[in-house]
């Protein structure tokens, strides 16, 4: 038996280790890092190697209509990601609040013991954000200049900012169901360049028609859809899809999506929460990681839609950049958060 206890500690990465890890790396740097290293795990996806699982968990509609839910992924041999995401329209009016939450934990798949436990909500707009960046540098003709973003929430400033380092983004029109939140869209957006930006009282004929690029980052009720109607619209427009994240959520007009190339972030998942799921067949077009893999400008002078619902595999990449910056600046900390007993077999050691 074991005379001195196994010292079991886990690596926190809380608020300050963050702020100290986009000062030293600077926020386009970060978007940019994230978007290269996505690419690569989308190039390089080998399935005996990584496992992911659709997301499952609970939704409900008291005391409001939320959710909690979880994505794993696994590095085969070496650590399992799970993310823990909630999800609460109410929270911004109700709560001051972001209106999605998340925590992300690593696993020791040799032991089981937890290695890192970090904020998901700052890294996870920066994901969701640098997966649409992938997209669109497939699907946006090259010269897309003007951006409209219906839902100018948390999850559009991270859009645009991603956006914008892929395309040459010079005017921006943005509508929000609260003005105000559509009025301070400028002042939140990170973006240094020169971006005009238009707030929309309505979404009108002109928000759609002139752009090149489409970002839908509202939260759509259930079976309350779509949040546009199908307008003119120019020949090569790109939607990114963002919003759609449940059953009977939908953002886009279905006559839309019928005449659209639609690649999806993860099929079978994009099917059951996202704008696919009302789609009868599935899409014409292929998995986001097909696409990066083997390319898709033929599609650049089409209508498309990237579908986004996340993948667990973007909080597996997301999380070991996080790590890195965070070893190699020496932030964070470590902290004794599971047993370590001297006798193994004795889950009550640590009364005595």
């Amino acid at each position: 038996m074991v005379d001195t206890p196994n010292v079991i500690t886990s690596r926190i990465i809380d608020t300050q280790a963050l702020r100290a890890i986009v000062a030293d790396v600077g926020l386009d740097r970060l978007m940019d890092e994230m978007i290269a290293g996505l690419g690569r795990a989308y190039r390089e996806f080998d399935e005996s190697l990584i496992s992911t699982v659709d997301r499952t968990g609970f939704t409900y509609d008291k005391p409001d209509l939320g959710a909690v839910e979880w994505a794993p992924a696994m590095v085969t041999g070496e650590r399992a990601v799970v993310s823990t995401n909630g999800r609460h329209p109410s929270n911004p009016l109700q709560r001051n609040l972001p209106t999605t939450m998340r925590t992300t934990a690593v696993y020791d798949t040799t032991s089981g013991r937890l290695l890192t436990l970090t904020d998901g909500t700052f890294i996870g707009a920066i994901q969701s954000a640098a997966t649409t960046a992938l997209a669109t540098a497939e699907l946006a003709t090259l010269d897309a200049s003007t951006v409209g973003i219906i839902g100018a929430g948390a999850q559009a400033v991270a859009q645009l900012h991603a956006v914008s380092r892929v395309r040459p983004i010079t005017k921006v029109l943005v509508f929000d169901a609260d003005p105000a939140v559509a009025e301070s869209f400028e002042r939140r957006s990170p973006i240094d360049c020169e971006i005009e930006v238009v707030p929309a009282k309505k979404i009108d004929a002109k928000l759609v028609a002139v752009a090149d690029i489409l970002c839908t980052c509202t939260t759509v009720e259930p079976d309350s859809g779509p949040v546009f109607p199908d307008t003119m619209h120019l020949p090569w427009l790109h939607i990114n899809a963002m919003g759609a994240d449940g059953p009977g959520q939908t953002e886009l007009p279905l006559s839309l999506l019928n005449r659209a190339i639609v690649v999806p972030d993860n099929g079978s998942q994009c099917g059951a929460r996202g704008e696919s799921q009302a789609i009868p067949t599935d899409p014409d077009g292929p998995e986001l990681r097909e696409l990066v893999r083997f390319g898709g400008s033929q599609f650049r002078d089409e209508l498309t839609v990237f579908d986004s619902t996340g993948w667990a595999l973007h909080d597996l990449i997301g999380v070991e950049m996080l790590e890195a910056h965070a070893e190699r600046i020496g932030v964070g900390f470590e902290f004794e958060i599971q047993p370590t007993p001297r006798d193994p077999f004795d889950p009550y050691e640590l009364l005595r």
